[in-house]
């Protein structure tokens, strides 16, 4: 007795067309690779700029897909994520634009689409955490690398779109610069439940992956399957003053006379002396004088490369391959 033979399955994308300069060959070379792995025509949802994709992906959702992908920014990638959360799709990135935060983190390569496409048909499923973020406005937001309020917000929102697109992560590192003297707040933070001692601050940014810019290990030791964030408090340094913090941050100093701190933990409060700019995944999103940082432990099931690449930001999944 033979088997029936498998249905082709269907792949649906979230494309934010404006990341494209020719977005009908890209589409082309897609459907291609899609044909020869044997797939049905992949099925295309453009993202509302008005929601980032989120309302893109809930169609996606309705022609049953057996495989989700987002082909934008950050914002894309982060909408996209906030659907599928908890409904057990494979989630696969290929990436589009400057950031590609999550991307970096798990290994996923950037510079090719055939090798994205080959890790989102043929890669292997690994479930990750989502963090949620709760601001002033009282609705809850999901972020899968990073949210944050402070100096952090102010980069992401003073960035020059169009020099990004010309030098990359240096524009974000013109916008630092331009900002590093100013936006001093106090903070008070309390971890699952403990409270911490009131402080000056410059940044309050839970993490959900070690790098969260241009490579840096802004929070060692945080990876996206652990069931926890890390969140980062960074710090005016007094007695090196911002050469202080530049050598804090390259060498992973944390919790000493440092300029940063850092907890682990599922559930973060924080209150602040004033409204400062939050942002969600590198999307300034306005401001908040308090909120939450919490996690959604194994929330969304994403599409990795086979062997996963050894990265600070994964975890388990990187003995997937030797058990």
């Amino acid at each position: 007795m033979t088997s029936a033979p498998e249905s082709p399955r269907t792949l649906a994308i979230i494309v934010n067309p404006s990341k494209f300069d020719d977005i009908d060959a890209t589409k082309a070379q897609v459907a291609e690779f899609a044909a020869a792995s044997g797939w049905n025509e992949p099925r295309w949802f453009e993202s509302d700029p008005d929601d980032g994709g989120v309302a893109a992906a809930r169609e996606a959702l309705q022609v049953k897909p057996d495989l989700v992908c987002a082909m934008g920014g950050d914002g894309t990638v982060r909408a996209v994520a906030s659907v599928l959360r908890g409904t057990g799709i494979p989630y696969g990135l290929l990436p589009s634009g400057t950031g590609n935060l999550l991307a970096r983190n798990l290994g996923i390569p950037l510079d090719s689409l055939d090798d994205a496409l080959q890790v989102a048909f043929r890669g292997q499923d690994h479930p990750i955490d989502v963090g949620l973020a709760t601001f002033d406005d009282g609705q809850e937001h999901a972020f899968v690398v990073m949210g944050g309020v402070g100096f952090d917000a102010t980069i992401m929102d003073k960035t020059d779109d169009k020099l990004k697109k010309k030098v990359g992560w240096a524009a974000y590192a013109v916008a630092g610069g331009a900002n590093l003297f100013g936006g001093k707040f106090s903070a008070t933070l309390e971890v699952d439940g403990a409270a911490e001692d009131s402080v000056d601050c410059l940044m309050v940014l839970a993490c959900n992956c070690s790098s969260v810019i241009g490579g840096i290990e802004v929070a060692p030791g945080a990876t996206v399957d652990d069931g926890q964030l890390d969140v980062v408090m960074l710090r005016p340094n007094i007695v090196a003053g911002w050469v202080g913090v530049a050598i804090d941050v390259a060498i992973g100093n944390r919790n000493g006379i440092a300029s940063i701190r850092q907890w682990s933990g599922r559930e973060f409060e924080f209150t602040l002396d004033r409204p400062v700019l939050a942002e969600l995944d590198g999307d300034p999103i306005g401001e908040t004088a308090s909120g939450r940082f919490g996690v959604d432990p194994d929330a969304l099931l994403m599409r990795l490369p086979v062997p996963a690449v050894r990265h600070p930001s994964l975890g388990a999944v990187a003995t997937l391959d030797e058990d």
